[in-house]
């Protein structure tokens, strides 16, 4: 029951942030669709990858720029350097790119303007609102190639079939640690 009611704490304090967070102005930008599915394909190098999903939430601001706000709700947030090439969100602004949104903006194709990760279980720091608002963490429009050729890889990885796991901090929570060929006591399983 103590633990029950923890979380039932946990989300009222997330869901107070986020209804703050819906309310207040965001540099002019206002809702253009909320969990809006898209099926788009994209050119990822020498292949093409077709991505399908659902986007939480779209904003337009006054010049007509798409942004995209993802909402999380875990304990942990990414640093700002992974933010700065979080996969997720500029694979968004890629299909954004690619007529994700032209439906809802009636057939007008925006340019992607950024995107977010609004991190509903986490506080603001205090000079952005502290702990009445959530940790917003944006992601300018992507420059460069480096979204497509991480597309392209893992385009090639699956029809390869090459799945090389690879160590990271993502180790810390898994659950496979024992077993895994890329950590020193999985090795010894594997082998």
């Amino acid at each position: 029951p103590w633990k029950s009611a923890q979380e039932k704490e946990h989300a009222r304090v997330a869901l107070e942030r986020f209804l703050r967070w819906h309310v207040m102005d965001r540099g002019g930008r206002t809702p253009a669709a909320s969990e809006h599915g898209f099926d788009v394909t994209l050119d990822a190098g020498e292949y093409q990858v077709r991505i399908r999903g659902s986007m939480d939430r779209v904003e337009t601001d006054a010049e007509g720029r798409a942004y995209v706000v993802d909402f999380k709700t875990g304990k942990s947030a990414p640093t700002r350097d992974e933010v700065a090439h979080h996969p997720q969100l500029a694979v968004y602004q890629l299909a954004v790119r690619e007529g994700a949104l032209d439906e809802v903006l009636d057939g007008r194709r925006p340019e992607p303007g950024g995107a977010e990760l609004v991190q509903l279980r986490q506080a603001a720091p205090r000079k952005e609102g502290g702990d009445a608002l959530p940790k917003v963490q944006a992601q300018r429009p992507p420059d460069g190639e480096w979204v497509g050729e991480l597309l392209a890889t893992a385009a090639g990885r699956v029809l390869d079939e090459r799945f090389t796991p690879t160590a990271g901090q993502h180790c810390a929570n898994c659950s496979f640690r024992a077993a895994c060929s890329a950590r020193p006591e999985g090795r010894q399983v594997v082998d």
